[in-house]
């Protein structure tokens, strides 16, 4: 069997695809498989003889059925096919991401929900983002951001004076900005209860928010404005952040609120 030939072949037609699929759910007659498609009886009949000829499907008694090799191809094709729908599906997404190592698996994405900024909505991540982080509780919230935005203060605020505990990892230059900005305030939030500010090296280049079994995953513009956000609560899409999360992290140090100084007359 020739690859190239084959996968040619099956991108030749969407009814060799629904054709595969059909037959691996139900072998039948060329009649009956036309029925269920509604394709022509004479379309079926010569893209079933196309798959006998390719060794993808046999005839007994006038039943067609799939081999094992056209099993194995149909879940594969099915598969392909369902990942470019996704990679579609999210385009702005993934467009937006760094690097492929921050990249979560297509498949991933499949029961995701996610939300692109347009020009008639650019804001549709941002409150896609607030809806999640409204909508789930935890007991921790671990966080990676370019960036620091006030339109997520409020509901991150929310949940770290309702008890949720809170570790933020961001860029010693993001960490400096905010600091430089609003000194007294910094101070302060250094020592909410609850919370913790961890100082990575190098730039930060996506967002990613984890609570106790669901993940969320920003990405940003190059001028720091949020272009998607995609969350879920796959248990290996979760795993998948925790991953990148723990890569960030090891890499971090804690930022001491001792370091800096509250406005007076605050303890």
């Amino acid at each position: 069997m020739d690859a190239d030939e084959l996968a040619r072949f099956l991108a030749g037609s969407p009814d060799r695809r629904r054709l595969l699929a059909q037959l691996r759910t139900e072998p039948g007659a060329p009649s009956d498989v036309a029925d269920a498609l509604a394709i022509s009886h004479r379309s079926v009949q010569r893209n079933l003889a196309e798959l006998v000829e390719r060794g993808l499907a046999e005839k007994r008694n006038g039943v067609y059925t799939l081999t094992t090799v056209g099993e194995l191809v149909s879940d594969r094709h099915a598969a392909y096919l369902d990942t470019l729908t996704t990679l579609g599906e999210y385009e702005q997404f993934f467009r937006h991401l760094p690097d492929v190592d921050h990249t979560p698996d297509p498949e991933l994405l499949r029961d995701a929900d996610g939300a692109v900024a347009t020009a008639t909505y650019p804001q549709a991540p941002v409150d896609h983002y607030l809806d999640v982080l409204e909508s789930y509780s935890a007991d921790r919230i671990r966080m990676v951001s370019p960036v620091l935005s006030r339109q997520f203060h409020r509901v991150h605020a929310k949940h770290v004076l309702g008890g949720t505990e809170t570790d933020l990892v961001l860029s010693t230059e993001t960490i400096e900005t905010a600091r430089s900005l609003n000194p007294a305030e910094f101070a302060v939030v250094l020592r909410v209860d609850g919370f913790t500010l961890f100082r990575y090296p190098s730039d930060v280049a996506f967002g990613l928010t984890l609570g106790d079994d669901w993940v969320v995953v920003n990405a940003y513009d190059g001028d720091g404005q949020l272009q998607a956000s995609v969350s879920g609560d796959d248990p290996e899409f979760v795993a998948w952040g925790e991953t990148v999360y723990e890569r960030y992290r090891s890499k971090s140090t804690r930022v001491d609120p001792s370091g800096y100084d509250l406005p007076f007359g605050r303890r």
